[in-house]
């Protein structure tokens, strides 16, 4: 279920009869009004427009967050992604006006109980995670199937492997981090 939030889509999925949020947007008040209860948060990539919402989850909900390990030092501020070209510098820019507090309890999203595929080239540790017939990609996709910029991906080649290789998955139903859903039918252009 998708729920209302600011930066990105956020997700409120049950695997196994736990209940998880994928990302978090920027506004983390904002998701936890929508939220009972909450077993832990599942990130697809660390940009800041996916996590900044985070600790507030984290305090409310007492849950641990995970996240791939090459995205880890991201999510804990000990690196920072470097963004390319005037659109990537304006965000990089705006990042910095905005406060982030890193999250305390960390884990492996490699521990989860769920079907969880490395997706990497938009950032070191991108991953999508399948539910039944439902794929969560983050911003390995955006609505009508359009590709992530050049400028907010840490490896272009590895992120096109990537989505061929996700292409190559069993799903019906794809959620992205950005727009709407996508069917598998849809038309992927990959250049």
């Amino acid at each position: 279920m998708k729920l209302k939030s600011r930066g990105c889509n956020v997700y409120f999925v049950e695997i196994k009869g736990k209940s998880f949020l994928i990302d978090t947007g920027t506004d983390g008040r904002l998701v936890a009004k929508q939220v009972k209860e909450l077993d832990g948060v599942l990130i697809t990539h660390a940009h800041f427009d996916h996590v900044a919402g985070v600790r507030e989850l984290e305090k409310v909900f007492g849950c641990p967050i995970y996240v791939h390990p090459h995205d880890a030092p991201y999510l804990l501020g000990e690196k920072e992604f470097s963004f390319h070209g005037v659109i990537g510098k304006m965000v990089k820019m705006l990042e910095k006006l905005f406060r982030f507090t890193p999250p305390e309890n960390v884990r492996s999203i490699l521990e989860v109980d769920a079907n969880v595929v490395h997706t990497p080239g938009h950032t070191p540790g991108s991953v999508c995670i399948l539910v039944n017939e439902n794929a969560y990609c983050g911003d390995l996709l955006r609505g009508g199937g359009k590709l992530s910029r050049k400028e907010f991906c840490s490896d272009y080649e590895k992120y096109l492997n990537s989505v061929k290789l996700f292409l190559s998955l069993d799903w019906k139903k794809a959620f992205p981090g950005h727009g709407s859903g996508i069917d598998k039918s849809t038309k992927i252009k990959i250049t």
